[in-house]
This record gives structure tokens, C-alpha cells and sequence, in this order.
């Protein structure tokens, strides 16, 4: 590994920023690609994919959480110019990865029909959700890896190879999803099934490229394989970030899982209201990408400049980032607030779908100020290592109000999924008051790895070779 980066000027934030923002586009698209599909082969196809999806989502908080650690323990690691312990770490992220996907692929797949049944999915798409899932759990190991590497490379400050693989993946991706849909290319017509199978084939491929540019350029190798004297010591930092920011994923996840049954159930038009959902959640990416593009420039300056003990400098960057993509992708939703019927004309043939995804974008497009600013300090929090807070402020707004007041609006006073979207709009109010009070008065950067090895500091001495972090 070369030396690291660990400017913070503008130029060098644009230079992280901007590969990222468009391969956050470039997943825009691929993620689009199986839900236009999708809306072609009709809105139950739709409506299935979307619950699919949402469960695979759900199944992926623990790679969340490893990748979280990862990005404060790699970052933090280099501001600190601790190279040595920046390979171990990348070295166990991926180790990780790949084991935890292998496992919840194979608990996904036998416990199929469970998972399906509680979601209470409406009856006439459940043989076509169960298809999907169990396809999608064979690639659950190679989508692990595939995000895992590409946290990797962003906490590196290596934007520009994980773009160029992204942008291969997604016309493999799109290729492979109409071609095995719809028998196009030569490829046999699989119909719903290709679109799965496109998605674990996007995954494998991406995963072997990030390995292979990993190994090639020296980050992954047999000299960097932690020992068990080196995971004892610097394996508690990566898990004491992780699993808060594993419960704050599996609470968000969860709560998904829980408003898509919301929608699922509600007394009118359900399966429509279902697939106008999963296409406007779609649409709504193209605002919420950019803004993970930020979340994760943010979480890699942080974790610089606590790694190096500048605190007063994270703050000045994190405010910088804050405003920035506020501006950006609240201009972004003015611009595509008038074409929302056009939008939804090119998702679904449905009428009523159609509805309701102009509908789910109304209430959307308003919160995108406040959905921006909050998905942008959630990354401050992250490299920070202050993944609590994330927790206490997503979890408790989720689950404390958007979930009962959309049980409220959605079931007993409108009976239309369209009560469950103002929910979803008053809730990401709240949830980003509480975290500009966290940036503003909270002691965020008091969660570095530093304070961290201060506390685990034994007679104040360093120990060398591998059975210390601080190598």
C-alpha cells in the first residue's frame, strides 16, 4: 500500500466525492434495470421482486455492520499512518464477509417458506417472491464480498477502480437481466427467473474483479492474514463499531420489511400500492445514491482526521459535506418534481400502480432536504466510530413513529398506502432534527480508535509484530 492521502482541501474532497457520486448512479441504473423488467412481466412480478429484495436487504445488515467497522478501523488506521493495520484489517473484513455471507445465504434459503409466511405476502405472488429468494440467497456470499471490497477500496481512497468495476457489472447486469427475461441476445427466456439470476451473476463477477485489483495492487495477501494474537487486540474496535451499527441496520432493514407489509395489507389496492412502492423507491435512489456518495466521502474524511487527531477539522469537513449534498440533490428534486406522471408512465403499465408511485413520490421528493442531511451524518457518525448514535436516532424514529403513525394513517384513518407515505415524510423530519443535534452538541469524535486504544493501553507500552493494532 502507498502512502495514504489524508488531504481535506476542497480539490482533494472533490476527488473522493465524485467517482463516487457516479457510481452511485451507475448503481442507479442497475438497480432500475430489474424493476423496469419487472413492470413488464406485470405488477405481481413487481410487487414479488420488491418484498425479494427488501428481505435480501434485510439478510445484509451483517455485512453492513462489518463494513461499517471497517471503514472507521481502515481510515482511522491510515490517518494515524498505521499501514500495517490497515491491511490486517482489510484482510478481516473480507474473511468475514465472505463467512457471514455462506452462512446467512444457507439460514435464508432453508428457512424460505418461514421468512415468505410472516411477511404476510398477498397470495398470488408468493410462489414468484420464493422463487426469487432462493436464487438470491445463493448469491448472498458474492454480494458480500462484492460491497465489502468496495468499502475497501473507498476507505483507501481508491474511488476510481471500484467505479470502473461498478460500470462493467451494470452492463453485465442489464444484458444478462433482458437478455434471460425476455430471450433477447441469444439467451434462453427464463422470464422472472433471469432477473435473479441476473442480480447473482452481477454480484459474483463484481466480487472476483474487487478481489483480483485487491491482490494484484498488494492490500490482499498472505502476509496480511491476521493472526489469532492480532485478531484478540484488534478485532474488538472493528466489532465495537459493528454492532451498533449492525442493530441500527438491522432496525432500519427490519423497519422496511415492516412498512412493505404495512403496504401489503393495506384495504385498498394492495398489490398495486405494493409495486408502485418498489418503483418509487427506485426513482427515489436516484436522490438517495448521490447522497450515500457524501455519507461515505464523510465517513473516510472523519475517520482521517480522528485517526490523526484532528478533531476540529472532522467538524469543518462534515458541515462542508452536509451542505453540499443538501443543496445538490434538493435542487435534483425540484428538477424532478414536474415529471413525476412521466416517471411513473415509464415503470409500470399499470394504471393504479402508476398511482401510486407518483403518489409515494410526492410525500418523497418533499422530505429530500431532511432524508439527505440525515444519510449524510449517518456517515459522519460512521467514521467517527460513534455508530450508537445511529442507532438510537434511526431506530427510535422508525420504529417510534414513522411505523405506528403509518399503521395509524395507513390502516385506520386513510386505508390507503398513501397514509403510510406521509409517515415516512414526518419521520425523516424528526429523525434529522435529532441528528443535527448529535453533529451540533453530541461528543461524536470522542469514538476514534485512539480513545479506543487509550482505554486498552496496558502499562503504556506498544507492542510490536502483529499481536498489536498499531501496526
Amino acid at each position: 500500500m502507498q502512502t495514504p492521502d489524508l488531504s481535506t482541501s476542497p480539490r482533494a474532497i472533490w476527488r473522493l466525492t465524485w467517482p463516487q457520486l457516479l457510481m452511485m448512479y451507475v448503481m442507479f441504473f442497475m438497480t432500475l434495470t430489474p424493476v423496469w423488467t419487472a413492470g413488464r412481466l406485470g405488477a405481481d412480478v413487481q410487487a414479488a421482486l420488491g418484498m425479494a429484495n427488501q428481505c435480501s436487504l434485510f439478510l445484509s445488515v451483517i455485512c453492513l455492520a462489518v463494513s461499517s467497522g471497517a471503514t472507521a478501523a481502515v481510515s482511522q488506521s491510515l490517518g494515524a499512518l498505521r499501514v500495517r493495520r490497515a491491511n490486517l484489517y482489510i484482510s478481516t473484513t473480507l474473511i468475514l464477509s465472505l463467512l457471514l455471507g455462506i452462512l446467512m445465504g444457507a439460514a435464508g434459503s432453508l428457512l424460505a417458506a418461514d421468512i415468505l409466511q410472516l411477511l404476510q405476502i398477498p397470495a398470488e405472488i408468493q410462489p414468484v417472491a420464493r422463487d426469487i429468494w432462493q436464487i438470491f440467497m445463493i448469491g448472498l456470499p458474492f454480494q458480500y464480498v462484492y460491497a465489502s471490497s468496495g468499502v475497501i477500496f473507498r476507505a483507501t481512497r481508491r474511488v476510481i477502480p471500484p467505479l470502473i468495476v461498478a460500470s462493467m457489472v451494470t452492463v453485465l447486469h442489464a444484458l444478462f437481466c433482458f437478455g434471460t427475461s425476455f430471450g433477447l441476445f441469444g439467451l434462453p427466456q427464463w422470464g422472472y427467473l433471469g432477473i435473479a439470476w441476473a442480480s447473482v451473476a452481477a454480484s459474483c463477477f463484481g466480487a472476483l474483479l474487487n478481489c483480483s485489483i485487491l491482490i494484484k495492487d498488494g492490500y490482499l495477501s498472505h502476509r496480511y492474514l491476521p493472526s489469532l494474537a492480532w485478531l484478540k487486540v484488534g478485532l474488538p474496535y472493528l466489532v465495537r463499531v459493528a454492532i451498533p451499527a449492525g442493530f441500527s441496520s438491522l432496525v432500519w432493514q427490519s423497519g422496511y420489511l415492516v412498512l412493505f407489509i404495512l403496504v401489503a395489507s393495506v384495504p385498498t389496492d394492495s398489490v398495486a400500492a405494493l409495486a408502485g412502492l418498489t418503483a418509487g423507491l427506485r426513482i427515489e435512489a436516484f436522490l438517495f445514491m448521490p447522497a450515500m456518495a457524501f455519507n461515505m466521502s464523510a465517513s473516510v474524511l472523519v475517520g482521517n482526521c480522528l485517526g490523526a487527531g484532528r478533531e476540529a477539522e472532522a467538524r469543518r469537513v462534515s458541515f462542508s459535506l452536509l451542505r453540499t449534498a443538501v443543496v445538490l440533490m434538493s435542487i435534483a428534486a425540484i428538477l424532478i418534481w414536474p415529471f413525476r406522471t412521466e416517471l411513473a408512465a415509464l415503470l409500470s403499465l399499470d394504471p393504479t400502480t402508476r398511482h401510486y408511485i407518483v403518489d409515494y413520490l410526492f410525500y418523497n421528493l418533499l422530505s429530500t432536504p431532511f432524508s439527505i442531511a440525515s444519510t449524510v451524518l449517518g456517515g459522519v457518525m460512521v467514521g467517527a466510530g460513534a455508530t450508537h448514535y445511529n442507532l438510537m436516532v434511526f431506530g427510535g424514529s422508525f420504529w417510534g413513529l414513522r411505523i405506528p403513525l403509518g399503521y395509524l394513517l395507513g390502516h385506520i384513518l386513510w386505508g390507503t398506502a398513501g397514509g403510510v407515505f406521509l409517515a415516512m415524510l414526518i419521520s425523516q423530519v424528526l429523525q434529522t432534527l435529532c441528528m443535527l443535534w448529535v453533529f451540533f452538541r453530541g461528543r461524536w469524535t470522542a469514538y476514534s480508535m485512539r480513545s479506543h486504544m487509550h482505554q486498552r493501553k496496558v502499562h503504556g507500552t506498544e507492542v510490536g509484530g502483529q499481536s498489536s493494532p498499531k501496526n
